[in-house]
């Protein structure tokens, strides 16, 4: 994304001619990020899909979802099936939000699209635990919409 900014003189000589402008590129900015994260989110979900059948091809069943049965009830004990799905380190609830929040921070999210890009099944607990997050500054609740963004100490903890 190449812009033309103004020479910078000659727009201190008449920044209110220039501010609409600058301010217009940003909003164009903005709207090309967004569609980019939109574009990167759904290859996410199409890499998942690819990992998902081809794991159905080498086992010839699809992946366990909850291999324990009824698990108690902890934290992280509703997301073990999005924990069975990528091997590896298993994270907490919380910096797997805090990773999810990450990757657009400019985005609201709604705690039902936080639960489904995470495959967390009890939305409740989830919201507990967002608001949790919240009171602890990891995250930042918009109360107008209930919706959750990445705070700035979550942003720390992020990078």
């Amino acid at each position: 994304m190449a812009f033309d900014l103004p020479p910078l003189k000659e727009a201190a000589r008449e920044p209110e001619k220039y501010i609409p402008v600058v301010e217009e590129m940003l909003q164009t900015a903005k709207g090309r990020l967004r569609g980019l994260s939109g574009v990167l989110r759904h290859l996410r979900k199409i890499q998942m899909s690819t990992e998902e059948l081809e794991y159905i091809q080498e086992h010839g069943v699809p992946r366990p979802r909850d291999p324990e049965g009824s698990a108690s009830h902890s934290d992280d004990a509703d997301d073990e099936d999005a924990e069975d799905e990528h091997p590896g380190p298993q994270l907490s609830r919380r910096e797997r939000v805090l990773q999810l929040l990450a990757q657009d921070p400019e985005r609201r999210w709604k705690v039902r699209d936080i639960a489904s890009a995470l495959r967390i099944k009890n939305v409740k607990s989830l919201r507990t635990s967002m608001d949790e997050f919240a009171r602890a500054g990891v995250v930042e609740k918009d109360p107008r919409d209930s919706t959750y963004y990445l705070g700035r100490k979550g942003y720390q903890e992020s990078f």
